[in-house]
């Protein structure tokens, strides 16, 4: 069943997809294995703890969870009751994590017991009515224990779906987070694309989750899966080993995982050509990948690759399919692909004007995936959401005849050398470098140079300590292949590099670091 029911609440169809599994696995997650029947019941009692601990339709609960079963189940028993999720990513400062919670106004939290010490110092600091372990606990009631012995609600109780809201962190400075809002709409786009990635009834198909599902990407693929008929397969936390065995174990046939994961398993010794014949699809996002690892990633894994480009603000922007991916066209591979089904893209110049094919512009994004604005903060939703539904993004990127897009930075991660007109996309030089044999990450950035003016800095990760490349030979290289403008002043030698929370190279962070040596 692809439609929503009549209250506008999508989970109502994610239970339906569930029940008729019955008997089968719903959720495989190490030795546990849960059935549709199950996974049903335990989101209906959920649901009804919920409603009877006092929560209302409107009021926010938080979830500050690993990956786990229950994570998954309860998403969906708080939007079946109208409250709305606030999802709590574990990767922020205890600082950052409280300005999150007291922003969001929740009346519940709900948290894995792994995280007791750091919820024990958020509920201290903050007035929270409810606050349950998901599991036992020596600081909280469990939440759990107390859903095992009551009345579940029936299916047709769930809250009409205007009520539903889910508030996603992407960051912001200590005391005012960005949260970004997606209301029912948001959900509806995933139960109608759900049939796009529909199973064959005649093939025993699941998909592996190996992000956060607290964060967008396992958020979306949990529902994705469920809605299509896969069995959900989920690990606890990444690990490259484990994932590989599950891969195989579970004849994985469709999997989720953020760039610096693949890179991960490709790197892996156990990561063989045909071990995984049942792939059909792995699907990438959360960061640009280096072409020369996907040139790796297909070798490997066969022509199974899928991007997906898209942040917790704009949805799904583009995808780049295994079809796409072409090793007999190079550039194939430097592309995000072209805008998903009924997403409009347009590539502006500082002045708010479309730039002309092959020109470099920032990128505009509407569809219905776009959110609905950052939580009760309309000047910083004013910055970047137009009237007429037009997301900035920050990106800069530009677009072939073809329509297929190419990211070539983050407006703030241009170089600015004020040597010429041009300015240095750091992307360019990061796929450069990583496409040396010898190296097996790179970061270019600006540092302060004289006038208001930056010099090219590039951090670089070799394979191994033998590796280190001749740093005047690979500055030749560099200008050789991208110009005397990307020329490096300066590098530095490093044994990895800093991550956001969905696996980008945190060049900030990297860039503060650097000038802190300095000073």
């Amino acid at each position: 069943m692809n439609t929503v029911t009549s209250s506008g609440n999508y989970t109502v169809s994610v239970l339906q997809r569930l029940s008729e599994r019955g008997g089968r696995d719903a959720i495989v997650a190490g030795e546990r294995r849960i059935s549709g029947d199950e996974a049903v019941s335990t989101v209906l009692r959920f649901a009804a703890a919920l409603r009877g601990s006092g929560l209302v339709e409107g009021d926010g609960v938080a979830l500050f969870v690993e990956n786990s079963p229950e994570a998954l189940l309860l998403q969906l028993a708080i939007h079946f009751s109208g409250c709305r999720l606030v999802f709590v990513p574990p990767e922020p400062g205890n600082g950052e994590l409280e300005a999150l919670i007291q922003r969001a106004d929740v009346k519940m939290l709900l948290f894995d017991p792994v995280f007791e010490e750091r919820t024990q110092r958020i509920a201290g600091r903050i007035d929270i009515p409810h606050v349950f372990s998901v599991g036992a606990s020596s600081s909280a009631a469990d939440f759990l224990a107390a859903a095992s012995d009551i009345a579940g609600c029936s299916p047709g109780e769930a809250a009409d779906g205007r009520h539903i809201a889910t508030l996603l962190y992407t960051g912001g400075t200590t005391g005012l987070p960005k949260l970004v809002v997606h209301r029912s709409g948001y959900y509806d786009i995933y139960v109608q694309a759900s049939s796009a990635y529909a199973a064959d009834a005649s093939v025993d198909t699941a998909l592996l989750i190996c992000t956060l599902v607290t964060h967008t990407s396992g958020h979306g693929a949990f529902l994705l899966g469920v809605l299509s008929g896969h069995t959900i397969v989920l690990l606890r936390t990444f690990d490259a080993g484990t994932a590989l065995s599950a891969m195989a174990g579970e004849r994985v046939t469709r999997m989720v995982m953020v760039t610096p994961m693949l890179y991960e398993l490709l790197d892996h010794p156990d990561c063989h050509a045909g071990r995984f014949p049942a792939l059909s699809t792995l699907h990438y996002t959360g960061a640009a990948a280096s072409p020369a690892r996907l040139r790796q990633a297909i070798e490997r894994f066969g022509p199974v690759l899928h991007q997906i480009y898209g942040a917790s603000e704009n949805g799904l922007v583009t995808e780049l399919p295994p079809q796409e991916h072409d090793l007999q066209r190079p550039e194939s591979l430097t592309s995000c692909g072209r805008p998903a089904p009924g997403v409009e893209v347009e590539l502006r110049d500082d002045e708010g004007k479309p730039v002309a094919v092959g020109e470099v512009g920032e990128l505009y994004v509407r569809s219905p995936m776009v959110m609905e604005g950052y939580w009760n903060d309309p000047e910083r939703t004013a910055e970047v959401l137009d009237g007429e539904g037009w997301f900035r993004s920050g990106d800069l990127g530009r677009k072939d005849e073809d329509g297929y897009l190419y990211l070539v930075d983050r407006a703030r991660d241009i170089i600015v050398t004020g040597r010429t007109a041009d300015n240095v996309y750091s992307r360019l030089l990061d796929d450069f470098l990583t496409a040396q044999p010898a190296i097996k990450e790179a970061a270019a950035i600006g540092l302060p140079g004289d006038d208001d003016t930056e010099t090219v800095h590039v951090v670089l990760v070799p394979q191994g300590p033998a590796d280190v490349p001749d740093l005047s030979e690979l500055t030749r290289e560099i200008v050789d292949a991208l110009g005397d403008l990307y020329a490096p002043a300066s590098y530095s030698i490093a044994d990895s590099l800093p991550r956001t929370t969905v696996g980008k190279t945190d060049k900030k962070a990297l860039r503060a670091s650097l000038l802190r040596t300095r000073a």
